[in-house]
């Protein structure tokens, strides 16, 4: 709203008495005028009703008949009336057609003489005929002067039982009527002008002081609109809309100080949180790997147990031939086993350091599932907010499309206060819209908010199926560690037989056999391992990626948020 909406109300209110003024004067003067216009024809024909009685019926007759010698007689007596009635232009007497019997010399020096066509109007002389009875004409203009003429009738014998010979005229300046009309109407015009240069003048300031505070709400909803929560709050402190409104609108943006605040805060968090999950994921990812190539090298390792363990048997076949080599390889096979127990055992280290960062994950995921719900239920507080708005606003339209009505019932006084109803109604509407600006940014929020949920979400299950097979690695990494000791013991007692019972050669081919099966399974397992571990790489990886989805999402909410001042 600007400072010239007071003065554009105030010319359309100025307008409307202006235009009554100026209705009323025109009624008054068009009534003043048909007055005075009816009394000088009234005078007209009146006038010229007495002075046929100076005027000869049998004169006119003469006239009539063709017989000019008396015209001359009868002008003498027409040129009485004009020279004692100053207010009469001219006397002269027609037939019922209009042609000039007699006439004055008023008349003839404006270059008219006896038998010449005459202006008449129709309908009067119409008139005059049927009724017998005097009357005047309207205003017309001929021989450069706007007439009013007055018809009187000339009855045979002055007789009036007897039929009209002529017609007795009288012309009256029309523009005389005019001017005294004028005369009548132009002071009351001018002292009318006063109150209306009064009421405009209150009018105007009336209008500016109820104007004046929709200026500065608006100007103050339109900060909060801009996103700066910065402002103070306004102190109208009246009982009606615009109090009301001004109340709301403080409410409003005390309610999105708090509002934008906690988000601010809950997405700093929910960002530190996610920057922690990505720092705890790499070094999961790191000891993952090193899990994967200890568990390459100990398949290597198993693997040459296989073969130790093979070529130990083919060996044994030829006990006679070879039992001290058999010696040495079991041996050498208990000095492999000793290293793969030891590599199993840090295998299980690392497994158990593992577990403990899927944990430290898993409170972590929790934690930024709680923050995210805070979060969802501020947004749900933000909706419960604007909604109030809307309604407040749909109510102050309600109140305003009433004043109208209101105003309406009121008439000329009541046009005024319509107006300033529907600059009410207007920024109620506007209120309205910006409350739905608002509800747009939350329902962006809202969206963002869900998409973060459903990545903790699929996070939280990539980290169970993560600590499932961290878990099953731990169990197998036992169990390898197990049956490495066990195959320690077998060849050291292998070791201890061949040197004591060359004889037992077939149950030590048959341990031998048995052995290269344990070891056919460790490689089975570990090869187990070592595909799951990565698994595990793999689900580190979707973990990692659904982080840094998370990350963006948490920085695009404290983008939003930034467009807040507060």
């Amino acid at each position: 709203m600007k400072n010239t909406l007071t003065v554009h109300l105030g010319m359309i209110i100025v307008g409307i008495i202006a235009s009554m003024l100026l209705i009323t004067s025109v009624a008054t003067y068009n009534t003043a005028y048909d007055e005075l216009y009816k009394a000088a024809g009234i005078e007209a024909y009146g006038c010229a009703n007495i002075t046929t009685g100076l005027i000869q019926a049998e004169d006119v007759k003469k006239i009539i008949s063709g017989d000019s010698s008396t015209i001359d007689k009868v002008s003498e007596q027409l040129n009485w009336t004009t020279a004692h009635k100053d207010i009469f232009e001219t006397q002269y007497i027609i037939d019922l057609n209009g042609t000039l019997l007699a006439l004055d010399d008023n008349l003839k020096k404006a270059g008219f003489k006896a038998g010449d066509q005459f202006h008449i109007d129709e309908e009067a002389i119409a008139m005059l005929i049927d009724m017998k009875h005097s009357t005047y004409s309207e205003a017309y203009e001929f021989g450069d002067l706007e007439r009013l003429s007055g018809y009187a009738p000339i009855f045979e014998d002055h007789d009036p039982s007897k039929d009209i010979i002529a017609i007795n005229v009288i012309d009256f300046d029309a523009s005389i009527v005019k001017e005294r009309t004028w005369d009548v109407v132009s002071g009351g015009i001018l002292i009318s002008i006063i109150p209306l240069i009064l009421a405009s003048l209150v009018t105007l300031f009336l209008i500016r002081r109820k104007t004046k505070p929709l200026s500065a709400l608006i100007a103050h909803a339109g900060e909060i609109a801009k996103g700066n929560l910065t402002v103070n709050d306004t102190d109208f402190t009246s009982k009606d809309e615009v109090g009301d409104l001004s109340r709301t609108l403080n409410t409003l943006a005390s309610n999105l100080r708090n509002i934008i605040g906690t988000i601010q805060t809950t997405s700093v968090q929910l960002t530190k949180n996610v920057e922690n999950n990505s720092i705890s994921l790499n070094e999961m990812k790191d000891a993952v790997h090193q899990v994967s190539v200890n568990m390459s090298e100990t398949a290597a390792s198993v693997s040459d147990g296989t073969i130790t363990a093979e070529q130990s048997s083919d060996i044994l076949q030829n006990l006679a031939q070879g039992l001290q080599i058999s010696k040495e390889r079991a041996d050498m096979s208990v000095l492999n086993s000793k290293t793969t127990m030891q590599t199993a055992e840090e295998g299980l280290t690392r497994a158990s350091e593992i577990s403990r960062d899927m944990d430290k994950i898993r409170s972590a995921s929790i934690e930024t599932s709680e923050t995210i719900g805070r979060l969802n239920e501020a947004t749900t507080k933000i909706q419960q907010i604007t909604g109030s708005i809307s309604a407040i606003a749909a109510q102050t339209n309600l109140l305003a499309l009433n004043a109208s009505i209101e105003a309406a019932r009121a008439g000329e006084q009541g046009k005024g206060f319509a107006v300033v109803a529907e600059e009410v109604r207007k920024l109620a509407e506007q209120s309205n819209t910006e409350v739905e600006q608002v509800e747009k940014i939350i329902k962006d929020i809202t969206e963002n908010i869900k998409q973060v949920v459903e990545s903790t979400v699929e996070s939280t299950k990539l980290i169970e199926t993560g600590s499932s097979t961290v878990h099953q690695t731990s169990q197998s990494l036992s169990d390898i560690s197990t049956a490495v000791e066990k195959t320690v013991e077998e060849i050291t007692m292998i070791s201890d037989m061949t040197t004591t019972e060359a004889d037992n050669s077939k149950q030590v081919v048959e341990l031998i056999t048995q052995l290269t099966e344990s070891i056919r399974e460790i490689e089975e397992v570990t090869t187990s391992i070592s595909a799951a571990t990565e698994q595990t790489t793999a689900s580190i990886d979707e973990i990692a990626n659904r982080s840094n989805e998370t990350f963006e999402i948490a920085h695009e909410l404290n983008q939003i948020v930034g467009k807040f001042k507060l």
